[in-house]
C-alpha cells in the first residue's frame, strides 16, 4: 500500500475535525480531442494505484472491488490499478497517516466521515467532468447536499438500495392466508401477521418481525433530537404513532416469546423459515440468497414493496445508497475523479445494475434489468420494490446512531414488560437527554 503523508488528527474526540486539503502536484495534461480545450485538471493516464476502503459499502474483498470498480475503470483507463485496504480500521489508518484515496460508504455513515475529516468537496470535479446530477435518483443528491453547510458536495452516489418485504409463501399456504401485495400499509401488514402467527404441530410461526424501531422511524422521517441538537425529541405524536405499531404487533398472541424473543432476525426467516414476513434490503437479500441455495435450504419465498404508512401512501423505506468519497490528502485525486466518473457512467451502471447492485440513475429502463444477470430473482416480484418511492431523511446529526439503542429498549419494554407506548418513550427520552448532557 502506498504510504500517505501523516494526517494531523488524534484519536478520540480530536478526530472530529476537518483535514486540511492538500493541493495536488502539477502533472502533464491529458490531450484533448480535436477542437477541445485541454483540461489540466484531468487524469493524464500515468500509471497509478488507487487505494480503496469500504466502510459499510459491502465491498469485502478484491473480487468485490474488481466487479464494482476495477473492470469498468481499467477498460477505460488501463494505467489505473486498484487496491482494497482490509484487515484494519479507519481509526488505525488515520493514526498511521495511511488514509486510502477513496472511501466507499453508505449515506448512513456519511455524517461520521464528515466529522472525521475524510471528505473533500467534489463540486469542482462535477464541473470539470460535466456530470449531470439531474440523471441521478433525486433524493441521493438532496441527501448528499444536506451534509455541506456551504454548498459542498462530499461524495458521489454510485449505487442505490431499496427496501422490500420478504415473505414465506409456504407459511401463507399452510394456513390458507392470501399473500401480501405491493402497496400495502403497515397496519394492513400487522393485521395480516395476526393470521399467520400460529402454533402448528409444536412449531411457533411468527407473522412479522419488525426488528428495531429505526426500521420504521427512519422511513417516517423522524430525527432523534430537536432542531438545535440540544435535547432528545422522542415523545412527539409522530413517535407515538410509529412506536404504536410495535405496541400493536406485540399484542398479537405468539409474536413475543416471554423473556426470550420479540425480534428474530434474518436467519429465522431464511434458515429456520419460521417467520412469515420480514422487512429487509435488496442488497442484503442479494448477498444472502446464494448462501441459502448452497446450504440446500431454498424455499418458496417472494417479495413485495416495502409497506407504507397510512398517511404517507406510496412512500417506502428511507433513501439508502452507496457513495464514493475522495479523501482530502489523496495524492491521486485526478485518477480518483476519473475512476468515479467511470463508475457512474451509463455502461458501468448498466453492468452493475444487472448484477448485485442497483443503479443510482433514475432511468426507468435500467430498473427493468435489475439483478437480471444474478438469476436470483427469476420468477420473483423484484419489480415490485420500485412501485414505492424512497422516503426522504431528516437532517443527520451526531446523535442518530447513538440514541437508537434507547428506542430498542423502548420496544423491549413494550414487548416483555407490557408498558404502554407513552411510558417507554418518556423513559427513552429521559435516558437520551442524560446521554446528550454527558457527551456535549
Amino acid at each position: 500500500m502506498n504510504k500517505k503523508k501523516a494526517i494531523p488528527l488524534l484519536l478520540g474526540m480530536s478526530l472530529l475535525g476537518t483535514l486540511a486539503l492538500n493541493g495536488c502536484g502539477k502533472e502533464a495534461a491529458e490531450p484533448g480531442k480535436a477542437g477541445e480545450a485541454v483540461n489540466p485538471d484531468r487524469y493524464n493516464n500515468e500509471p497509478v494505484t488507487l487505494t480503496f476502503f469500504s466502510n459499510g459499502a459491502g465491498v469485502l474483498n478484491g473480487a468485490d472491488l474488481d466487479a464494482l470498480v476495477t473492470k469498468p475503470v481499467q477498460a477505460k483507463y488501463p494505467n489505473i490499478a486498484t487496491q482494497l485496504v482490509t484487515g484494519t480500521s479507519l481509526d488505525k489508518l488515520i493514526a498511521a497517516g495511511e488514509v486510502p484515496d477513496v472511501i466507499l460508504t453508505s449515506n448512513y455513515f456519511l455524517y461520521d466521515m464528515v466529522e472525521l475529516g475524510l471528505v473533500s468537496d467534489l463540486n469542482e470535479m462535477i464541473k470539470q467532468e460535466k456530470i449531470d446530477l439531474g440523471k441521478f435518483e433525486p433524493e441521493t443528491i438532496n441527501v448528499t447536499k444536506s451534509y455541506g453547510d456551504k454548498g459542498q458536495f462530499y461524495g458521489m452516489p454510485y449505487a442505490m438500495n431499496y427496501g422490500l418485504l420478504l415473505y414465506n409463501k409456504d407459511i401463507f399456504d399452510k394456513f390458507a392466508v392470501p399473500y401480501p401485495k405491493d402497496g400495502m400499509t403497515w397496519n394492513q401488514m400487522i393485521e395480516l401477521a395476526g393470521k399467520v402467527t400460529r402454533m402448528d404441530q409444536g412449531t411457533q410461526y411468527i407473522g412479522l418481525d419488525l426488528q428495531n424501531p429505526s426500521i420504521l422511524t427512519r422511513p417516517y422521517g423522524l430525527g432523534v433530537v430537536d432542531a438545535k441538537q440540544e435535547k432528545a425529541a422522542l415523545t412527539t405524536d409522530a413517535y407515538k404513532k410509529v412506536l404504536g405499531l410495535y405496541e400493536q404487533l406485540y399484542k398479537v398472541p405468539g409474536i413475543v416469546e416471554p423473556q426470550k424473543k420479540y425480534t428474530y432476525g434474518i436467519d429465522y426467516f431464511m434458515k429456520e423459515q419460521k417467520t412469515a414476513m420480514f422487512p429487509y434490503w435488496h442488497d442484503s437479500t442479494t448477498a444472502r440468497l446464494p448462501q441459502l441455495k448452497e446450504a440446500g435450504k431454498n424455499f418458496n419465498w417472494d417479495l413485495v414493496s416495502f409497506p407504507s404508512f397510512d398517511d404517507k401512501p406510496g412512500i417506502g423505506r428511507e433513501i439508502d445508497y452507496h457513495l464514493a468519497l475522495v479523501t482530502p490528502n489523496s495524492k491521486n485525486k485526478k485518477a480518483a475523479y476519473a475512476a468515479i466518473h467511470t463508475l457512474i457512467g451509463e455502461e458501468a451502471q448498466k453492468t452493475m445494475n444487472k448484477g448485485t447492485r442497483l443503479t443510482v440513475l433514475k432511468d426507468p429502463a435500467l430498473k427493468k434489468d435489475a439483478s437480471i444477470d444474478t438469476k436470483l430473482y427469476e420468477g420473483k416480484n423484484l419489480q415490485g420494490i420500485f412501485t414505492v418511492k424512497p422516503a426522504p431523511l431528516p437532517k443527520a446529526t451526531k446523535y442518530d446512531r447513538k440514541l437508537y439503542p434507547f428506542l430498542s429498549e423502548a420496544a423491549k419494554g413494550m414487548a416483555f414488560d407490557k408498558k404502554d407506548v407513552n411510558t417507554v418513550l418518556r423513559e427513552a427520552e429521559e435516558k437520551a437527554n442524560k446521554f446528550i448532557q454527558e457527551n456535549q
